[in-house]
């Protein structure tokens, strides 16, 4: 009791130095700003802190307290006089009236939370500021909008008075500058071998190199002086729109190609023994070329050279132009193919399964665009589905790159084979390709946010089983993710060996972890342990997709101690062709019953 007493008499103690009370009791600044606004209709930015502070202390039987009424006379004068203009900063018309500075942290008037930066030196509204700046654009174009009249008016009367000269001390005749092109033409091995065109972006640091921008692709087939190894990009034909490295001695700049092409329509003939210059006759044109004629045999006798004149030349593209027109005739209804069909198909003849599939797809799949293939609803744990169409299928066909739709077929497969076959059932589920890779190969990659929130609803719909397989694209490369709930391990297999595990795998797989450990009701911290398993690597370029089939198909037969045990591949470094064989067989044969559902 006795310590309360003290504190209220501090308290009231402290009252009584306040000269200038506010009498708003819990309404605030802000609520008084409001306030005014609606009754005197003006704008946020039009009530200043004076006016604000007379308002907060004004009676409610109206008026001001003598010590008040001396303040509010003072800011009164200074309104209605030109020296109440704020001068710099925080010297407003409150400050002057009341002949103190403001405190730091605060605004007097204004009320908590707004410090002298934001009231003083920042505009009030974000409206006001953008104001004030259009009005500075608006000034500077009018003005510039003044001067091109006045350079107008300057033209027409010239143009009128043809003889007039112009002033040195009006216009100046400086040349227009051509800007610098920096369009080029890219090569491989030689100059010669001009494979793109593209633009010159920048001169890289680094000795005999140049940054470019490839826009067009002249031979899809070459590859890259330097490809893009974090996007697998190793052909001219995948990097359109990449920016990429280029050896300095193979970037050609188009003005440079036309300069050596060009050549002047006369050109007088020198003799390449005494170097002396053949003047260029004089007469009509028959003569002219008979004497010109004439001298190119003398020169090719002295020389022991052949001299093509203009004429054979024109006569030699002339011909080139025709041969030209007539293979584009006969390519004209020849439709054009893809970069699978152009592909020789490999392994196919001498295969029963893949040549009696072969002839389905070549007699079936041209009647119809794709052919729509039902998952079952526990594939995924929802009900989806997918297409397939004459592209992915000529994809197995000449072993190129596999699609999502081809990798989700199998899947369909092996889990018909799990639940309708001899295979042990080891508690494994799938995650959908398209959960988190594109399921084309220029499609964007899908959110990490987005992609471990499925990968969370997948664990949550997964029922008994503890082995979820998560075959990812980060781009243009298949990889397989294994993981166990038992032991909270997850296993990386990476067909090119890579000794990092994808860092957006890994960050997806960790957040669906801890996502399902919320929903689950779990309050402690998952933690993942990553193991960059052993496994077969893959010899070619396009292979990984069937790589991560095969992983999968032995998980499914040997279970989890396939990988704790690092045996996948049953000891093998790489996968045979009878293995590669085997699943693309599954696919095609699997892929090719749905053409007649």
């Amino acid at each position: 009791m006795f310590l309360m007493q003290e504190t209220s008499k501090k308290a009231k103690k402290a009252r009584a130095h306040h000269k200038y009370n506010h009498h708003l009791s819990r309404k605030g600044y802000a609520r008084l700003t409001a306030e005014i606004m609606q009754e005197t209709g003006l704008e946020e930015e039009e009530i200043d802190s004076a006016m604000l502070w007379k308002r907060a202390r004004e009676l409610k039987t109206g008026g001001f307290d003598l010590d008040v009424q001396v303040v509010v006379d003072r800011i009164d004068k200074l309104q209605e006089s030109d020296s109440g203009e704020v001068i710099c900063g925080a010297h407003d018309v409150l400050t002057q009236a009341l002949g103190t500075d403001e405190q730091r942290g605060h605004v007097r008037g204004m009320g908590k939370f707004v410090t002298q930066h934001q009231y003083f030196y920042l505009p009030n509204t974000v409206k006001h500021y953008m104001d004030t700046e259009k009005k500075k654009y608006d000034k500077r174009l009018n003005k510039v909008e003044d001067e091109l009249e006045k350079l107008k008016r300057g033209v027409n009367n010239v143009s009128e008075a043809g003889s007039c000269q112009w002033g040195n001390e009006d216009f100046e005749d400086i040349p227009d500058e051509e800007p610098l092109d920096m369009s080029c033409f890219l090569a491989v091995d030689n100059a010669s071998n001009i494979v793109a065109k593209g633009t010159i972006l920048m001169d890289t640091n680094e000795e005999g190199l140049l940054q470019v921008v490839l826009e067009i692709c002249l031979h899809r087939e070459a590859l890259l002086p330097f490809p893009i190894k974090e996007e697998f990009i190793i052909e001219v034909g995948d990097a359109v729109g990449h920016v990429l490295s280029w050896p300095r001695h193979l970037v050609i700049r188009c003005s440079d190609l036309e300069k050596m092409v060009a050549k002047p329509k006369t050109k007088p003939v020198k003799d390449l023994e005494c170097k002396k210059q053949i003047k260029q006759p004089k007469g009509t044109d028959e003569e002219n070329e008979r004497e010109f004629e004439q001298k190119i045999v003398q020169v090719e006798k002295v020389t022991g050279k052949e001299v093509v004149s203009e004429k054979e030349k024109k006569g030699k593209r002339e011909l080139e132009l025709q041969k030209e027109k007539e293979d584009v005739e006969v390519n004209e209804g020849k439709r054009r193919m893809t970069r699978a069909q152009r592909r020789p198909r490999i392994r196919v003849e001498n295969n029963a399964v893949l040549t009696m599939t072969a002839s389905v797809v070549d007699a079936q799949v041209f009647k119809a665009d794709s052919i729509r293939l039902q998952c079952v609803d526990d594939l995924f744990g929802y009900e989806s589905f997918t297409y397939l169409n004459r592209k992915d299928f000529e994809a197995v066909f000449t072993l190129d790159e596999l699609t999502g739709s081809v990798i989700t077929t199998y899947l369909m497969l092996l889990y018909e084979q799990i639940k309708n076959g001899p295979k042990h059932d080891h508690g494994i589920c799938f995650v959908s390709p398209s959960a988190m890779s594109p399921s084309e190969r220029k499609s964007k990659p899908k959110h990490i946010d987005d992609a471990s929130r499925m990968v969370a609803d997948r664990l949550s719909t997964r029922k008994d089983n503890d082995i979820i397989l998560v075959p990812y694209n980060p781009g243009r490369h298949w990889v397989l993710a294994v993981l166990d709930m038992k032991t909270n391990t997850c296993y990386y297999l990476d067909s090119l060996r890579n000794s990092i595990i994808n860092p957006v795998l890994r960050q997806i797989i960790d957040a669906a972890m801890a996502l399902y450990a919320v929903q689950g009701g779990t309050k402690t911290r998952v933690k993942v342990n990553w193991v960059n398993a052993k496994c077969p690597y893959q010899t070619g370029c396009t292979e990984c997709g069937y790589y991560v089939l095969k992983y999968m198909k032995e998980v499914i037969e040997e279970g989890i101690e396939i990988l704790a045990n690092d045996n996948v591949g049953r000891g093998k470094a790489v996968y045979t062709d009878e293995d590669i064989d085997g699943i693309r067989e599954g696919c095609l044969s699997y892929g090719a019953a749905f053409v007649f559902k």
